[in-house]
């Protein structure tokens, strides 16, 4: 299959769950929201909240959180930008999960940091948020972002970053922003002409959507699947996001799917792609990773190999490997964004 010949993602009305299903599907996501909230952080470090309008997305606009780097000297030009979506199986996840990194990319590197409360499953699935985060991205290279934020960005030297769903969600926008034929190129035209995304970041990214996490998850050896995520709320998220009338078989929902011949015409940016050895996930990032080297992407991979799903955002345990994940990280947008 040709970029050409793939689907263009739009919001699609379709044959839905039975009623007994969908009320499990959106009182479990509502009870595990609760809980996640009620132990992030307050979003504090971050130096602004402000909301975009997403025409027929999600509630009709976005929430983005924005870390701005340190003024240092008369070097007040155009910023770099990180665009960041954070884990939670479509279903949980925002900004103030990650604003500690946020905060320190953004100070360390230099970046403009806008992370991306992107609208949730059940109620709004696939791809209400992939194209939240193509909408934030071309609101940020507009002069009405430039007023908002009080900087400009650099249209030319931009990046996403996204753990778990959210690696998910950047690797399908990189896809996305990479396709230059109709019908996609309507995305290209919405974005300046020196449009350029330099690089992306996969943290245990989940990239085979297409398949159920159950057969993913037997894929992998007893001690690997003692620390994955349990089998009832990865089946319960990915059940929120894709529900039946949403054709599966798409590189956007799947970025594995795309074929070594795509990736070799669409010349994806410099891509990072961090997993973790006791996650099952890591099967299908390495499986993608391969695709991307065989395309001649350039790629640099880590696996932490006694890291568990999720491990960069939580410090307790293992905190050398989260230290040296996000050094990581710095070094590859230093060496990328310069």
């Amino acid at each position: 299959m040709t970029p050409t010949e793939q689907r263009v993602p739009e919001v699609m009305i379709g044959t839905g769950y039975g009623p007994l299903y969908a009320l499990y599907l959106h009182a479990s996501s509502w009870v595990l929201r609760q809980a996640v909230a009620a132990q992030t952080s307050s979003g504090a470090l971050f130096d602004k909240v402000l909301t975009v309008e997403t025409a027929g997305l999600g509630e009709g606009r976005v929430k983005i959180s924005v870390c701005l780097p340190p003024k240092e000297g008369g070097n007040r030009g155009p910023k770099p930008l990180l665009l960041v979506a954070e884990g939670g199986g479509f279903v949980l996840g925002q900004p103030a999960d990650g604003e500690h990194i946020d905060r320190s990319i953004s100070d360390k590197a230099g970046l403009v940091v806008i992370s991306v409360d992107y609208a949730k499953a059940p109620r709004y699935p696939y791809p209400h948020a992939l194209l939240q985060l193509y909408e934030v991205l071309r609101w940020a290279l507009s002069e009405q972002a430039n007023a908002a934020l009080g900087v400009e960005i650099d249209a030319s030297r931009i990046s996403a970053m996204g753990n778990s769903a959210g690696g998910n969600l950047t690797a399908a926008l990189t896809l996305l922003l990479s396709i230059k034929t109709e019908p996609f190129l309507k995305f290209r035209r919405g974005l300046p002409y020196n449009v350029k995304q330099v690089s992306q970041i996969l943290l245990y990214p989940s990239v085979a959507c297409h398949q159920s996490y159950i057969d993913r998850f037997n894929g992998s050896d007893v001690e690997t699947q003692a620390s994955s995520l349990p089998v009832w709320a990865a089946t319960l998220m990915e059940a929120s996001y894709l529900p039946p009338y949403i054709d599966k078989n798409q590189i956007f929902i799947a970025p594995v799917l795309v074929s070594e011949e795509e990736l070799r015409v669409l010349q994806l940016p410099a891509t990072l792609c961090i997993t973790a050895g006791r996650d099952c996930l890591k099967l299908e990032a390495n499986e993608y990773c391969t695709k991307l080297k065989r395309a001649g992407v350039d790629i640099t991979e880590h696996e932490f190999k006694k890291s568990i799903h999720g491990f960069s955002h939580y410090k307790g345990t293992r905190n050398k490997d989260i230290a040296e994940c996000w050094e990581m990280v710095l070094e590859f947008l230093r060496v990328h964004m310069a």
